[in-house]
């Protein structure tokens, strides 16, 4: 009986120097023996009191070696150096849009009134006057607006109104009528857009706009629409681009054409043409409706023309003509100039007259009968005689040229010695 005790303790020593003593007591039942009072946090992941942990076995060599072939020990591989990996940097910071410093009192006040392309336009004039501190474009845009589903009386109540708040304006710049092409409540009516009824009441409503400024003395330029990449709509827009230029021109405005800026030399609408710079570009934005920034500038080139001639900005000097020479006489008398010492001009020759011409010729029927000098008629053509019917038979039946005569200039006989 007291044999297995013996062997117990044996084996238990055994299983000590073989693999260890947590694989010992584990083999023994040990662990489960004792109470779950280790906290299990405290080993690694995948491993639990009395788990048996393998040593690494070295990997076998691949190849052929002699070493390994007589038996003898391989020397160890040589130890890499330990790869260093760059640390991540930061990521770099956020680009800032640059601040456009806010212009202290300029003297010219740019005020663009407009609907969604209005913007655009306001958008080219920022870029055209950011480095003239003394040009400020104000923005009095409503992208969401038009004329033709509003009240008439909103968008010149509305100029009105911006007008009397105190806002400073030298020169107002409009653009309006994206979204006008839609038809016009008469009453009980609906009138179709670009029909004669509609173009009598869409006239009125420019009128209103145009009258304002007329009526508070405000310069100002009304930009044209430009073509769009729907062939309809570009027909609409020239017959609305007619009413815009007749209604500003009768008020006092002046008119920009922006067409030829966005065609091709057929007249049709491309996206891509010369920036303000004369390098081809994309103008016009997918949809065909609106302007990249670079269109936005061509739009803000075209109206800056007018806006500076409008204010006498940038305009050409002009030389005035240098006064005459004076020699004070010893009498005190008036000094004579030099060009009283000129003889006078002689008169400019009479043209001679010239016979004028009769602005057309004698009307000869091609179905008329040939006559004879004596007027009768002439059953055949005429022939041919004398000394030209020869040359004239030669040239017109065998197509032998005429001989040259000499001196002329297809004469090329050499000349005798």
């Amino acid at each position: 009986m007291r044999i297995v005790p013996i062997l117990h303790r044996v084996t238990l020593t055994l299983l000590l120097v073989a693999g260890g003593v947590d694989a010992a007591l584990a083999q023994s039942g040990y662990y489960q023996q004792q109470p779950a009072y280790r906290d299990q946090r405290a080993y690694p992941p995948g491993y639990y009191p009395g788990k048996l942990v393998q040593p690494a076995q070295p990997q076998p060599q691949q190849g052929f070696s002699f070493r390994r072939f007589f038996g003898a020990q391989e020397p160890p591989p040589p130890a890499r150096a330990p790869v260093s990996r760059p640390r991540r940097s930061a990521p770099p910071p956020a680009a800032v849009a640059k601040q456009e410093k806010p212009k202290l009192n300029p003297n010219t006040h740019v005020v663009v009134f407009g609907d969604a392309l209005a913007g655009y336009a306001r958008q080219g004039l920022d870029a055209h006057f950011s480095d003239d501190q003394d040009v400020a474009v104000v923005s009095k845009v409503r992208n969401d607006t038009n004329l033709v589903r509003t009240d008439p009386a909103d968008w010149p109540n509305f100029i009105r109104t911006t007008l009397d708040s105190g806002q400073k304006t030298s020169i107002a710049v409009v653009m309006l009528g994206t979204n006008d092409r839609q038809s016009i409540r008469d009453g009980d009516n609906s009138l179709e857009p670009l029909s004669d009824r509609w173009k009598e009441l869409y006239r009125q409503r420019i009128d209103a706009i145009t009258g304002v400024l007329k009526e508070r003395k405000v310069p100002f330029v009304w930009i044209g629409l430009p073509p769009m990449k729907n062939s309809k709509i570009s027909d609409d827009l020239v017959a609305m681009n007619e009413i815009y230029k007749e209604s500003v021109q009768r008020n006092g405005g002046v008119y920009v054409d922006i067409w030829p800026g966005f065609v091709d030399e057929d007249n049709r609408y491309t996206d891509i043409g010369p920036d303000v710079d004369g390098d081809p570009t994309k103008l016009r934005t997918n949809e065909g409706v609106f302007f990249t920034r670079a269109g936005a500038r061509k739009v803000a080139f075209f109206a800056d023309t007018e806006i500076k001639r409008v204010l006498g900005l940038g305009g050409t000097a002009t030389a005035t003509a240098p006064n005459p020479v004076q020699i004070a006489p010893a009498d005190g008398a008036a000094a004579p100039t030099i060009e009283a010492a000129l003889p006078p001009p002689p008169d400019a020759a009479t043209p001679a007259a010239l016979p004028q011409k009769p602005l057309v010729g004698p009307v000869l029927p091609l179905t008329r009968q040939d006559v004879a000098p004596g007027g009768t008629l002439l059953s055949a053509p005429p022939k041919l005689t004398g000394d030209n019917a020869y040359s004239v038979q030669r040239a017109m039946r065998a197509g032998i040229a005429p001989n040259s005569r000499p001196g002329r200039a297809d004469d090329f006989r050499w000349p005798n010695p």
